[in-house]
């Protein structure tokens, strides 16, 4: 028959289990920050999958988990949403969207939300001329064209897009842009709105 021991425990267990006790916090972190950047490469590889399909529900979805915890890549989410308002036809939610992601993007690391953020502020430019409004599209087409122009090298001009019409856009951004501006100089004023009817 074994004898029970009464008493203190022994120094060696104390420590063990101090260290356990210790450590299972710091473990349960480097557990959640490996799962963290793990949903970001899965989830980031869904999301362009979910654009691609211009699936805007499962881009919103994607934003979600994104967000949740969004310190390693903090560009990603509005980046994501960014991408889901333009399929949505939400240019000014885009535009912010983008404009956020851009302000926590690396500039050596910026040129697809800068394309983005340039593409995006082009439409509205080209939505504001249409109806009229010259002094916004100038004032949008300027924007756009400083955002090619703070862009990293061949971000724009000299890119090496796989997709040819894609490579085209970009590397026509500058021109483009500055060739709606001058046509704006040119164009004549709007009439002013007809009277309203008598009474």
């Amino acid at each position: 028959m074994r004898r029970r021991r009464t008493g203190r425990i022994p120094a060696r267990l104390r420590t063990r289990r101090r260290l356990v006790l210790w450590s299972t916090p710091l473990a349960l972190a480097v557990v959640l920050v490996a799962v963290k950047l793990l949903s970001v490469v899965f989830v980031g590889n869904a999301a362009v999958r979910d654009y691609a399909d211009s699936d805007a529900e499962s881009l919103a979805t994607d934003a979600a988990i994104l967000g949740v915890a969004n310190v390693i890549e903090p560009a990603k989410a509005p980046f994501v949403k960014g991408a889901q308002a333009v399929l949505e036809r939400r240019l000014d939610d885009a535009d912010a969207l983008f404009d956020e992601a851009l302000t926590r993007t690396r500039d050596a690391q910026s040129c697809p939300v800068r394309v983005n953020l340039t593409l995006v502020r082009e439409r509205r430019g080209d939505d504001a001329a249409f109806i009229g409004r010259n002094a916004d599209a100038r004032d949008l087409y300027t924007q756009a064209l400083g955002i090619v122009a703070q862009a990293p090298g061949n971000c724009f001009a000299g890119n090496t897009d796989p997709d040819q019409e894609r490579r085209a856009v970009r590397a026509d951004a500058a021109a483009r842009l500055q060739a709606k501006i001058d046509g704006l100089r040119d164009a004549p004023p709007m009439a002013p709105p007809p009277p309203p009817p008598p009474p």
